[in-house]
């Protein structure tokens, strides 16, 4: 369908939403035969698989019909829920009152909404880089097309855990300025996200440390995208830094831990002179986040920490299964694995079956080639690594050092928060039965 006027060049040159193009394998696979006794199984998405605690939902539908939730609220959010989350994070972090207050806490509406907020505050177009790891969430990757931000990406060395290389980060650094697509353009900021998605590496508190203190030496922000946090017992100790607020950027979300992801709830916890910047572009983004699911939730979260406690064990517990299920498959492991996400490799014999995976001879078998036949006949729906890379022909890749392992793009996203351990012990006939298929 053709249209009578422009489109933004930034948003043509964007990649569209990857998620429906995965989706779409299952409905193919639900239409054969094979699907009347082996239903279904989409580990596609990282959505909560339970409801909300039962007191969550009766306090949205207590609140939900009120004139006070359809008015409009502060454009940081409730104060009510900025005081509890800050109080909920210093219980998280270990740190006391004076390290973390509700000035230095923001709502947002989704995480993703911050994420973008903090783009547009913090790197101006075309003249801007941010440093990433690659494999990367492809939402990151997106926003920084749409913000006209060069990707800095920094290796996550698979032989490493996933793990981004802080040396190469400290070449880019060092460097500062460089020459992209025929603009200089000036690293801005370092983007982290732990637990990692898509491959569920989980940095330590020490790893961390050493980024923060790499951020405050060359005086750029450091990110922290913890959309995962609530699955994980110690995730750093940086809010105990006595000067945090003048390097660290910390990103969360309510949709996970207590499963709200419909109401759009994330935060941005940065000094209180970054959200006073924050502020500006959010009042033409949101005005202010959905007030609905802020007056809900404000009064409910210290007695919410049990049962953000046992939704983590059963993650961690369904993660544990899910290792022992796919590493029992001839050819298959799970390289890493944390919060929602597991990373998986397939065989290495696939590379030489492209006939077999409905490619033409002699072309190359990659991960999107492998989850789509995963997901057509063997109905188990994935999301392909290629899906958070670069096109393996874009020329950003001669600027990615030491990242040969990482083009060989042999792996898949596997969301397990969202399915039930009976679905997990489904996987190993139908990765079985995609061996027979591709004839390793």
């Amino acid at each position: 369908m053709s249209l009578r006027y422009a489109i933004a060049p930034a948003v043509r040159a964007t990649a569209a939403p990857p998620i429906p193009k995965a989706k779409a394998w299952g409905p193919v696979y639900a239409a054969s035969s094979a699907a009347s006794t082996a239903p279904l199984l989409d580990l596609s998405q990282g959505v909560p698989g339970t409801a909300p605690h039962p007191r969550v939902l009766a306090a949205l539908s207590e609140h939900a019909g009120t004139f006070e939730a359809a008015k409009y609220g502060s454009i940081h959010g409730e104060g009510a829920l900025r005081t509890a989350l800050a109080a909920e994070l210093r219980e998280k972090y270990g740190v006391g009152p004076g390290a973390l207050e509700q000035a230095d806490v923001g709502i947002t509406t989704g995480c993703n909404m911050a994420f973008l907020t903090l783009l547009m505050v913090l790197c101006e177009p075309h003249t801007s880089s941010v440093l990433i790891p690659v494999p990367a969430y492809f939402n990151h990757a997106m926003s920084l097309s749409l913000q006209s931000v060069e990707p800095a990406y920094i290796p996550a060395d698979p032989a490493q855990g996933f793990r981004p290389s802080l040396a190469a980060a400290r070449a880019v650094l060092e460097q500062g300025a460089a020459r992209v697509n025929g603009r200089d353009v000036t690293p801005r900021a370092i983007v982290l996200v732990t637990p990692n998605n898509p491959t569920g590496a989980t940095y330590d508190g020490e790893t961390l440390k050493q980024w923060y203190d790499l951020a405050k030496e060359f005086r750029v922000p450091l990110v922290l995208d913890e959309t995962y946090r609530d699955f994980v017992d110690a995730p750093h100790g940086l809010f105990a830094e006595p000067d945090w607020r003048e390097t660290l950027i910390s990103l969360g979300s309510f949709s996970k831990g207590y499963r709200v992801p419909g109401h759009r709830l994330g935060s941005i916890t940065a000094s209180p002179a970054l959200l006073h910047e924050v502020a500006t572009v959010l009042d033409c983004m949101q005005i202010c986040p959905p007030r609905t699911a802020q007056l809900a939730l404000a009064p409910l979260l210290p007695e919410l920490r049990g049962d953000l406690a046992e939704g983590s064990a059963a993650v961690a517990a369904r993660r544990r299964l899910f290792e022992d299920v796919v590493n029992a498959v001839p050819g298959w492991h799970v390289a890493s694995s944390g919060g929602y996400f597991a990373y998986v490799r397939f065989p290495e014999a696939y590379g030489a079956r492209a006939a077999e995976l409905g490619l033409a001879q002699g072309e190359r078998v990659g991960s999107e080639a492998v989850a789509r036949v995963l997901g057509e006949r063997c109905g188990v729906v994935t999301l392909p690594g290629a899906f958070f890379m670069p096109a393996l022909d874009d020329p950003v890749w001669a600027r990615i050092p030491d990242a040969e392992a990482l083009r060989a793009d042999q792996w898949i996203r596997f969301a397990i928060a969202n399915v039930s351990d009976e679905v997990i012990k489904q996987l190993g006939p139908r990765l079985e039965k995609l061996n027979a298929i591709v004839g390793v």
